[in-house]
């Protein structure tokens, strides 16, 4: 029993780590870094064991190799502690989740998303389309929030249909629409970075990128319209509310979701903070604010103070993917066959279709292997000038952020899939492979709408 109640209470540990990780913000001193970091291989410690057997592995082959890039290196093992510590802020991101989730359902918002995703809806090829469109306009302001509120109402909603079909179809609706609406996002960190990487201006970049988003939304629902219709929905629990309440109720909805990225882009904008971090910080005070404006304060923190802390003290899963990407990561890039990725670059100079395709590859390639977007966007950084050389500054970005936000629907050891696998009891590769065809689809869509702009550019 005192063995069971330890873990109960690990919600106090993990709390105090991503304490520090804020004061790390505040005043980034290597020591403190390294603390973290010590800190991240005790938790590390503490839910391998936990962990689900398929994470366990995953995690396990994640840190072989990032000991086999480190033995590569000629770092010292005084720096190994300050590999852990770089996720730690995702970490502390899924903690808070629930606190966005649990205002929602406080102010009976989850009713109206499910109004918005059921309806009159003839099959299951129509709930697609609306369930991607529902996606889009969600994850452009509540980002990962709106993978966790949208599957568990489709979860609810499906509930009569077979697992293996529904699954899919939560697998294929949500993390495809999510990507299509990160493809446009200024809050987006992949398109935010390769912004950063090229100097472009973002209203240039912007009107590419919808056309990308739109054309993958065409094509992907009507190809997720023509595989489900023959999948009945079930008796779908469509209550007949006043039409005038259900508008009233969704316009407050929108107007929150606005101020809520209002508040996101203040704070990554002009007080400065790092992305994550900024919409962290954010999602508590404006839950509550959200809260005591409907007078549902008494609800939200009733729903919101449990499901904090069940998400907390079972973050296993996350602990163990996360901390040990990081430590691939931060070896990998310490490593010297760092450069050996960077030297087919050199050899494509000339010849933009083969860049263009080189780059979509590489992009998939290392997310399937487990590398994050990020720091294959790195990798592409670090060769930026020659990349420039070879293509216009908009093309460039274009071609980079679509490359690298194509993937995350099939990123294996990203965010979202690990949140729907999580969720869904599924093998992240499973989700893998159910959406690399779209992760091509899109990466394609990407280079054909490059090669347009670099006729224009």
């Amino acid at each position: 029993m005192r063995h069971l109640n330890v873990f109960n209470h690990l919600y106090i540990f993990y709390s105090f780590v991503f304490l520090l990780n804020v004061i790390h913000v505040f005043w980034s001193h290597p020591v403190l870094y390294s603390i973290i970091g010590i800190l991240g291989i005790i938790m590390m410690m503490i839910n391998f064991p936990r962990s689900d057997r398929v994470f366990k592995i995953l995690g396990g082959i994640l840190l072989a190799a990032g000991t086999f890039f480190f033995l590569s290196s000629d770092v010292s093992a005084g720096s190994i502690p300050s590999f852990f510590a770089g996720n730690i802020g995702l970490l502390f991101l899924l903690s808070m989740l629930p606190w966005m989730n649990s205002v929602v359902k406080a102010g009976r918002y989850n009713k109206l998303l499910q109004s918005l995703l059921g309806g009159n809806v003839k099959d299951m090829g129509s709930l697609y389309v609306r369930s991607e469109v529902t996606m889009v306009s969600l994850a452009a302001f509540l980002n990962l929030s709106s993978a966790t509120i949208s599957q568990d109402l489709l979860k609810t909603q499906l509930n009569k249909v077979k697992t293996k079909v529904k699954n899919n179809f939560i697998v294929m609706s949500t993390l495809r629409g999510y990507s299509l609406a990160l493809l446009w996002s200024p809050l987006e960190i992949l398109l935010a970075t390769s912004i950063f990487i090229t100097g472009a201006n973002y209203l240039e970049v912007l009107p590419w990128m919808l056309l990308i988003a739109l054309l993958g939304f065409l094509v992907d629902a009507g190809i997720g319209k023509m595989l489900f219709r023959k999948h009945d929905v079930g008796n779908l629990a469509s209550e007949a509310e006043n039409r005038e309440v259900n508008k009233k109720k969704l316009m407050q909805f929108i107007i929150a979701l606005v101020l809520f990225l209002f508040v996101v882009v203040f704070l990554a904008n002009v007080v400065q903070f790092d992305f994550l971090f900024a919409v962290t910080i954010a999602i508590f005070p404006f839950a509550l604010t959200w809260a005591v404006l409907m007078k549902r304060k008494k609800s939200f923190l009733k729903i919101g103070w449990p499901a904090w802390k069940r998400q907390t003290n079972h973050l296993n899963n996350f602990v163990v993917l996360l901390l040990s990407l990081s430590f691939l990561t931060e070896t990998l890039n310490a490593s010297p066959y760092l450069q050996i990725l960077q030297d087919p670059i050199v050899a494509l100079e000339g010849h933009p279709l083969l860049i263009m395709l080189f780059i979509q590859a590489a992009f998939l390639g290392m997310t399937v292997l487990g590398v994050h977007p990020l720091a294959t966007m790195g990798i592409f950084g670090g060769v930026s000038e020659l990349l420039m050389g070879a293509l216009p500054t908009v093309t460039l970005t274009v071609l980079l952020a679509s490359s690298a936000i194509a993937t995350v629907p099939s990123a294996p050891y990203g965010l979202i899939v690990t949140i729907t696998s999580v969720g869904l009891r599924m093998n992240p590769y499973e989700i893998v492979l159910k959406n690399l065809p779209y992760s091509l689809l899109c990466g394609f869509l990407g280079i054909l709408v490059a090669l347009l702009t670099l006729e224009i550019y």
